[in-house]
């Protein structure tokens, strides 16, 4: 009762609004703003969330802070947005807005050290303000001035060249145009070498060439030439616009083809992942779904993938599928599994938990329940995942974690299924049996009695029609046991098919001797050609089935009613049809009535049997590669069971076919 109520009280508070939102800078800072959100959210009774404004280009040892930051915000009861934007301040102001929350906690803003146009966020949140309360954070000990990280600008061979070739080919036309065209005119020809550069090779190739662009424009166009000397001011206006409109031009082009740059590759993951989710649909088991993930994580990454089971009662979890195969985990790496399974979180290489190991571990979760784990080795690659990267593993194992939850309900449904279709099939053999063995044998037990105990009493005619009785009966519970064995026969596949040549004048008359009781009162007709081809079957078996068919009819049967029995044949099969005068099958059942335990009439305690009769004879011709139908009476009236049984020259049936 107490864990409801703690359920309860969770889940409202998760819906009740949020009134407190404290904005992350993914420094290290930001625990003690965490520790100072949860204290004010604590002290006031209020939903807190924690954002983080990324702009892009987060490096991993950041990600992984706020990684750290975001787990520990969950754990004191709050909740986690990222938001993708370049203006921090402003992209702050409208979840602010969003969400109506009461008060905006942000840290003291470090100096900014050289960038004195960089204004502190807290500075900038005021002058936009808001429907809130703006509270800044001190900080327990000042942070040092603000140092712009050192990135090294890698320059490729290409990049230059290109810078290069394109200034000369401007130079080169430009010295060939010079007694036709002004100095103005020229300049756009160094233009359009900054712009081939930017869009070949990026925007510090376009610097390049808008730098080369104005040495070369100014040594040799310029007068005097040969000389970075100018002494004409049109000339100097003429050189220092065509530099200030190279850099501009060649920013927004080299900024035009980052953005390209990364439409493409946005769209390749997204085929890439379209892909990965078509492959993961069209599998159907769980080994399938496993082998899938491996080898695309494996083609994606470069770097081997493992694939590790969930299950509970497991001491030592195993690789369950490996790409490529027969990949092992060290043992910081089996480490790193079983505190991944205990704790549901990442571990391993590039983790808050390293574990000494090239492997990252990550489990799999849905709905809070371990599905699988999934180790990467990502050390072995040449660098660690980009934040790009990063997000498009965590959407491929997204996928893969779907999609193993959805075999494991499809398994378990068909497990429900088969455990609801036996428990309904033992339901009806327990029903079935205690009638049909119960009513002969009560009809035995009173006609033996009655003769033991009346036998003096009884006349000739009397004996007889009770002895008649017995025998009947027996006959019947005879029948009755022998469709109980060949129905656990097929459904064992122990049926041995031993062929034998036979006419069908023989199996018919065979079928109606032994039913000879049944049909006393029913008028039986025969029709089909003469000159019908020899059966190359198990007679007993077709014999069975074709008694099954008939009995099956005449319990339909109106008294005085006529049974027809009709053959004929075609170049591929002999086909025999048992007709009767009976109410018929509905439309909806006509397929139906050959499954176990379906009589279509009154259930299986009605009058109409047990419902294996027509189940054994399908499963008798099929062993015989034959087919039965259930089909309306040509007038309309009963019903036409329609056997088929393919000829020895139309098939190559053998004995074995039947197991």
């Amino acid at each position: 009762m107490q864990e409801s109520v703690e359920a309860d009280t969770l889940a409202s508070s998760r819906l009740a609004p949020v009134r407190l939102l404290v904005a992350l800078s993914g420094g290290d800072e930001d625990a003690a703003l965490v520790r100072s959100a949860h204290r004010l959210a604590v002290r006031d009774g209020v939903n807190w969330c924690a954002a983080y404004v990324d702009s892009g280009g987060v490096n991993p040892h950041r990600r992984q802070i706020l990684e750290r930051d975001f787990a520990q915000v969950q754990r004191l009861g709050g909740e986690t947005r990222i938001i993708a934007g370049q203006d921090r301040a402003r992209e702050l102001v409208a979840m602010a807005r969003e969400l109506k929350v009461a008060t905006l906690l942000v840290g003291h803003g470090r100096p900014s050290g050289w960038r004195i146009w960089r204004r502190p966020v807290a500075e900038r949140l005021a002058r936009l303000g808001g429907p809130f309360d703006l509270v800044v954070v001190a900080e327990a000990r000042q942070r040092p001035r603000f140092r712009p990280r050192q990135r090294g600008i890698q320059w490729r061979w290409h990049d230059p060249a290109i810078a290069a070739t394109a200034t000369l080919a401007a130079l080169g036309l430009a010295a060939g145009l010079a007694s036709w065209l002004e100095l103005g005119s020229l300049s756009l020809l160094f233009l359009a070498a900054v712009l081939v550069s930017a869009t070949l090779a990026g925007t510090s190739s376009a610097m390049l060439a808008a730098l080369l662009g104005f040495v070369g424009f100014n040594f040799f166009l310029t007068e005097p030439r040969h000389s970075l000397a100018m002494v004409e001011q049109d000339q100097v206006v003429t050189i220092v616009v065509y530099l200030l409109v190279a850099v501009v031009v060649g920013q927004l082009a080299g900024s035009a083809r980052k953005r390209l740059l990364a439409l493409r590759a946005s769209r390749e993951q997204t085929y890439q992942l379209l892909t990965f989710s078509r492959e993961l649909a069209m599998a159907t088991h769980r080994e399938q779904v496993e082998a899938a993930g491996a080898a695309t994580l494996m083609q994606w990454l470069g770097c081997p993938v493992v694939m590790l089971g969930a299950a509970e009662d497991a001491d030592d979890l195993l690789p369950s599928r490996s790409a490529p195969p027969g990949v092992s985990l060290d043992a910081g790496a089996q480490t790193a599994v079983a505190w991944s399974r205990r704790h549901h979180r990442r571990s391993g290489k590039g983790t808050e938990q390293p574990m000494d190991t090239d492997w990252q571990v990550v489990p799999l979760l849905e709905q809070d329940r371990l599905v699988a784990l999934v180790g990467l080795a990502l050390g072995q690659r040449e660098r660690l995942p980009s934040p790009d990267e990063e997000g498009h593993i965590d959407a491929m194992l997204r996928l893969l974690s779907l999609a193993l939850e959805r075999t494991r309900l499809v398994a378990d449904l068909e497990a429900s299924r088969l455990s609801e279709e036996n428990e309904r099939l033992r339901s009806a053999l327990l029903a079935s049996v205690s009638h049909d063995l119960r009513t002969p044998l009560a009809s035995i037990i009173g006609s033996a009695s009655t003769l033991r105990d009346l036998r003096d009493q009884l006349g000739a005619c009397d004996r007889a029609e009770l002895l008649d009785g017995i025998l009947s009966e027996s006959e019947r519970l005879d029948r009755y046991i022998q469709n109980l064995l060949d129905m656990t026969r097929l459904g064992q596949g122990g049926l041995k098919l031993e062929r034998d040549w036979i006419a069908l004048d023989d199996l018919v008359a065979s079928a109606l001797k032994r039913l000879g009781p049944v049909l006393q009162r029913l008028e039986i007709r025969r029709a089909w050609p003469a000159d019908l081809p020899l059966l190359y079957v198990h007679p007993a078996l077709i014999e069975q089935a074709l008694i099954n068919v008939i009995e099956n009819a005449a319990r339909f049967s109106p008294p005085g009613g006529v049974l027809r029995i009709e053959a004929g044949h075609s170049p591929a099969d002999i086909w025999l049809a048992v007709i009767d005068q009976g109410p018929g099958i509905e439309p909806h059942l006509r397929e139906r009535v050959f499954d176990m335990f379906i009589t279509g009439g009154e259930g299986d305690r009605g009058r109409h049997g047990s419902g294996l009769g027509l189940a054994i004879c399908r499963g008798m011709l099929g062993a015989h590669a034959g087919s039965v139908t259930a089909l309306p009476a040509p007038d309309g009236q009963g019903t036409r069971i329609v056997m088929r049984l393919p000829l020895p020259q139309a098939t190559q049936a053998s004995d074995e076919h039947g197991d």
